[in-house]
């Protein structure tokens, strides 16, 4: 028979990765949701952050549907501005976006 083993310890609040984790803020100018070509711009969203890092996953939409959060493991971006710049070239939704 199995027993459970005490050192298994389960916290809430804490997360056990292989390597770092970076979580970037984004809001964009105006609502994702309605872009001409849905999905087009979050798709390069994508495109540019994985450039620098392994995209682990995505928020939801808050803030009227501006805002989201990506969490990237061994993110190589300098920091927030950095991602700042390069999702600005996108252009559409995201020229005048900002990034936390």
């Amino acid at each position: 028979m199995a027993t459970r083993n005490p050192a298994n310890v389960i916290v809430f609040g804490e997360y056990n990765y292989g390597a770092t984790m970076t979580e970037y803020t984004v809001t964009a100018t105006a609502t994702i949701v309605d872009q001409i070509n849905p999905g087009e711009e979050m798709e390069k969203v994508m495109e540019a952050m994985v450039q620098r890092g392994t995209w682990i996953g995505l928020s939801t939409l808050s803030n009227s549907d501006k805002t989201f959060s990506v969490t990237m493991e061994n993110s190589s971006w300098a920091d927030a501005a950095e991602v700042q710049v390069a999702l600005r070239l996108i252009g559409g939704n995201f020229t005048l976006c900002t990034v936390a």
